[in-house]
């Protein structure tokens, strides 16, 4: 009696792709590389603009290399004598705003977490509705106030502005943080006799430290490249800061000097992109955390 023959389908050598698996591979990277080309492409532009002559910029056709690399355009930013005053003014604002914007949100955002009293989901909601209603939009009434309380053209008016339009990110951010934080732990620093401040300094800041940098890098960000504010509450040179001051290129230069504006502005841009490279994962981090509760 013959034996009958089994169809056995052959085996795939472990490691292969089936075509259509490398095809979608293919596409995926292509249509990928075609995306960040479209994105990175007026980055790459503005930065090989920068060793390009005003004359460059003009001619037909545009190329994005210069012809000659020449760092005529960094040597006329960073040997401006009034330059070190808008860098400080920025890192000024910047990192007070942004210790002020930490140091209050933690406490709304613990409470928010951790107590429970009626409408307080509603509450939070309502904490995100001021980002959504445009800078320049509160601009008059702000003024006035800030006319009123004779701070026009200092410091503490732009400070106290910056920081109460960081604030509401900053609650929304942490509170799901702290919110994702088991409760036993500190329960256990109550009963061995810690107080609320010890704790927050001590345990909680450091495990929602994901979500405290995350606002960190946000806020900073925010600060600054902030316009409208500054542009509003002082009327002195000697309080711009290097966002106004690249606007300020527009009506002193005359001509366009794309080259010249656009080295200020990769300039301007740098220490934010620095701190995004080197903090990416840990904002990724901190916004899921606030994000899912």
């Amino acid at each position: 009696m013959k034996q009958a023959k089994l169809n056995v389908a052959p085996r795939r050598r472990a490691g292969a792709k089936p075509k259509y698996k490398l095809k979608s591979t293919i596409i995926s990277w292509f249509f990928l590389s075609f995306v960040m080309l479209w994105l990175l492409m007026p980055l790459l532009w503005s930065f090989f603009s920068t060793f390009k002559t005003p004359i460059e910029i003009y001619r037909i056709p545009v190329r994005i290399f210069p012809e000659s690399f020449s760092l005529h355009n960094y040597t006329r930013i960073l040997s401006d004598a009034a330059f070190p005053r808008y860098f400080f003014n920025s890192v000024y604002l910047t990192v007070l705003t942004t210790i002020l914007t930490i140091l209050i949100s933690v406490w709304p955002a613990y409470a928010f977490a951790r107590m429970k009293f009626p409408f307080r989901h509603m509450l939070l909601l309502f904490i995100l509705l001021p980002r959504l209603i445009p800078r320049i939009s509160v601009v008059i009434p702000l003024y006035r106030i800030i006319v009123n309380l004779g701070l026009l053209n200092t410091y503490t008016s732009l400070i106290f502005t910056y920081t109460v339009t960081s604030l509401p990110f900053a609650v929304w951010i942490l509170s799901g943080v702290f919110e994702s934080i088991p409760r036993e732990i500190e329960e256990s620093a109550f009963m061995d006799g810690a107080k609320l401040i010890q704790t927050m300094a001590r345990i909680m800041i450091p495990i929602a430290s994901p979500g405290v940098l995350a606002v960190l890098i946000f806020t900073v960000r925010e600060t600054w490249n902030e316009f409208p504010f500054v542009l509003s509450f002082t009327n002195s040179s000697s309080m711009r800061t290097l966002p106004y001051q690249l606007y300020m290129f527009r009506d002193t230069l005359g001509i366009e000097d794309w080259p010249l504006i656009n080295t200020f502005a990769i300039i301007t841009v740098i220490p934010i992109l620095i701190a995004y490279f080197i903090f990416a994962k840990q904002v990724t981090t901190g916004i899921v955390k606030g994000a899912v509760k």
